[in-house]
């Protein structure tokens, strides 16, 4: 409550929050699937935080990863900011991969 907001204001804006997620999850048509994606989900975050932890650990990987990445930043750089008809292919690129997302340009 640091903004100066008083225990009232705060407690009127919850359940305008509850309610959003509520009206949310009553659209859902698979509630099933929704909480069974959420739950693996969460699973799989869990166990790949396990598994990077356990990598760093490791005294040869993340210096071979960590140089693994500084190659392929200059190879990039090389490729594709060195000269100039490689920049505006690659602009060009980024501006078509843009349209496809958005949809304008």
């Amino acid at each position: 409550m640091a903004t100066g907001d008083t225990p009232a204001e705060v407690v009127t804006e919850v359940p305008e929050i509850v309610k959003s997620i509520q009206a949310a999850w009553d659209r859902l048509e698979d509630k099933h699937a929704v909480t069974s994606l959420a739950f693996v989900g969460a699973i799989a975050l869990w166990s790949t935080s396990g598994m990077i932890s356990e990598i760093d650990r490791l005294p040869v990987v993340p210096g071979a990863l960590e140089l693994a990445g500084i190659g392929y930043t200059g190879w990039f750089a090389y490729r594709d900011l060195v000269f100039k008809p490689d920049r505006e292919a690659l602009i060009a690129k980024i501006k078509n991969i843009c349209y496809d997302i958005i949809g304008r340009s």
